[in-house]
């Protein structure tokens, strides 16, 4: 058998028996050439090809496996070396027949070689490997079918995104991942690749996926034709544009909304360019201004409002597009009488403008300020005593005359934020009387007392009323104490002066019913008794005496009334029994 070899092979040959799956000669030269002792061949009939390199094993498998008796072939492949280096060799098999045996005998002669041809090869598998790497690296679909529309490759992502396995796809229609009603938009463009090759054809439209869901697709289609210019197919990049015509949609919903929005707000907007122009204006202030928004649109804002032209409107505006700073200030146009809070947002693009009309609000808080400071007025050129406390009976206000009638009395001016009545000037016993004040209007109650405090300048005594009235917020919870003290001094002297003069007049009353009834009745006995036809009667004489004598009486009593009515003095007559 080892005679049937040529001498000029043995550098490096193996002969080895398809029947019996074992090697039958091995040359020595193997070691030189494959790393390997003719003896780790023997023990391991697959150690050749477990150790070509793994880019090379199926075509070396492949080409082997149709090797016809008799039959020649050259393959060249890189091998591993018990070191792990790579190295490129050259292998020439044969299959032949034993004359003895009969048996197929797969005859190789291997070199260290890397012809021009290895090299190529390898070259293009590496373009290969990278054109694929390349291919299925993209975000972007590619697909081919062929001239029946029957795909012919698919990368990756387009089988990732639609849920298929490339045995699901390639040799089918693509009518598989096509709806119903978009298949013959989908038919007439294939038929105007085929019509038209090398023309990119463009096409929007719907995928579907193995499990129903649907995606929106952008394509770019192109027919690809051999060198005698006939169609063999047609290639397709697309790429999902689902979450762009999401987002488009979100996007057109959010601007509808807020067009909705400018559109039903009573505040005037509008949007002018970088050169003043209107590009936008609502339906407020089309009405503000009695101007429609044909009219305003494209005309320079300075030009339709003049009257705005040195204002601080205009200053402002034009600082905001020069500085690119958001702004807010309010002004009057007098020309309008209009008060108007204005905000100015600056873009690229121009200015965005929100102006509202705050007339009545404005006119409203003047009048409250007017309001308040009249009253503040009224309050403070009273003299009756106005103040109020909090839930913790500090001050909260005090108008000029309690002011200056607690210094009068106690040499200390309060302040408000003080507790009321815990400075200096009143005892232990005042504070505690007022405290309980206090808290009697903070529980609720509503009353009135009359106090007495001292003029420390005047020494007088001085009578005042004073009210207590709770403090309650919208919902009823008591926030404080208002109080109104009225100066009742006088009131009581006078009411004093009414009772003392009723007194007196009592006791005219009674002095006229008493004392002075008695000569009375004595004056008309005796005048009764008188003889009135002869005045010259003797009798008379003693009547006129007695007379006389109960004039006197008279006399007596009516000094005493007039000395009760104006002196109001005891007298003898208060000490006399009636």
């Amino acid at each position: 058998m080892h005679e049937a070899f040529p001498s000029e092979l043995n550098e490096c040959t193996l002969a080895f028996d398809l029947d019996e799956h074992r090697f039958m000669f091995i040359s020595n030269d193997v070691i030189k050439v494959l790393g390997y002792p003719a003896a780790d061949f023997y023990r391991n009939t697959n150690l050749l090809f477990e150790n070509i390199d793994r880019h090379y094993q199926d075509s070396v498998k492949t080409q082997t496996g149709k090797l016809a008796t008799g039959a020649t072939i050259e393959l060249y492949y890189k091998f591993i070396t018990p070191g792990g280096a790579v190295k490129g060799v050259y292998e020439r098999k044969s299959l032949i027949a034993d004359e003895n045996s009969g048996h197929k005998i797969l005859l190789s002669v291997i070199r260290d070689h890397l012809p021009e041809k290895l090299r190529l090869q390898d070259e293009a598998k590496l373009r290969e490997k990278f054109l694929n790497s390349v291919i299925d690296s993209q975000t972007n679909f590619l697909i081919r079918f062929d001239i029946n529309g029957n795909f012919t490759f698919a990368n990756k992502q387009f089988l990732k995104i639609l849920g298929y396995k490339k045995a699901e796809i390639l040799g089918r229609h693509y009518a598989v991942v096509t709806l119903a009603e978009e298949k013959a938009r989908l038919e007439k463009t294939f038929a105007n690749c085929v019509a038209h090759p090398g023309k990119i054809i463009h096409l929007a439209h719907k995928k579907l996926a193995k499990n129903g869901d649907i995606y929106d697709t952008e394509w770019e289609f192109i027919s690809v034709a051999n060198d005698e210019g006939e169609v063999k197919e047609i290639q397709g990049i697309g790429h999902d544009v689902t979450q762009k015509h999401l987002i488009e949609n979100e996007i057109k919903h959010t601007a509808e909304k807020l067009d909705a929005f400018i559109e039903s707000i009573n505040d005037y907007f509008f949007i002018v360019d970088n050169e003043w122009k209107f590009v936008r204006v609502n339906a407020a202030f089309e009405k503000v201004t009695r101007k429609t928004r044909n009219e305003l649109i494209g005309s320079v804002i300075w030009d339709a409002f003049p009257i705005m032209l040195g204002t601080e409107f205009e200053v402002t505006c034009r600082d905001a597009a020069v500085k690119k700073i958001n702004v807010q200030f309010i002004e009057c146009i007098e020309a309008t009488d209009m008060w108007l809070d204005t905000s100015v947002y600056p873009s690229e693009l121009g200015l965005t403008v929100f102006m509202k009309d705050i007339t009545p609000e404005k006119r409203a808080r003047e009048e409250a300020i007017r309001t308040q400071n009249s009253l503040e007025a009224l309050i403070n050129n009273t003299d009756d005593l106005i103040w109020s406390i909090d839930k913790e009976t500090r001050y909260v206000y005090m108008n000029k005359a309690y002011r200056n009638l607690i210094a009068r009395i106690t040499g200390v001016e309060p302040r408000e934020g003080e507790y009321s009545y815990l400075h200096k000037g009143y005892t232990e016993r005042e504070i505690e009387k007022w405290d309980e004040y206090y808290h009697r209007a903070l529980a609720g109650e509503r009353y009135t007392i009359v106090s007495e405090s001292t003029d420390l300048v005047t020494n007088e005594v001085l009578s005042f009323e004073i009210s207590f009235n709770p403090i309650y917020k919208v919902k009823g919870d008591i926030t404080g104490v208002g109080c109104f003290s009225h100066n009742i001094t006088e009131l009581l002297a006078t009411e004093k002066a009414i009772v003392d003069q009723n007194e007196r007049l009592r006791h005219i009353a009674s002095l006229s019913s008493h004392e002075l009834r008695r000569p009375v009745a004595s004056m008309l006995g005796l005048i009764n008794i008188m003889d009135r036809g002869n005045f010259f009667n003797p009798d008379n004489k003693e009547v006129i005496e007695h007379m006389l004598t109960v004039g006197n009486e008279i006399d007596e009593v009516i000094r005493l009334i007039i000395d009760k009515t104006f002196v109001g003095g005891p007298t003898k007559l208060d000490y006399q029994a009636p």
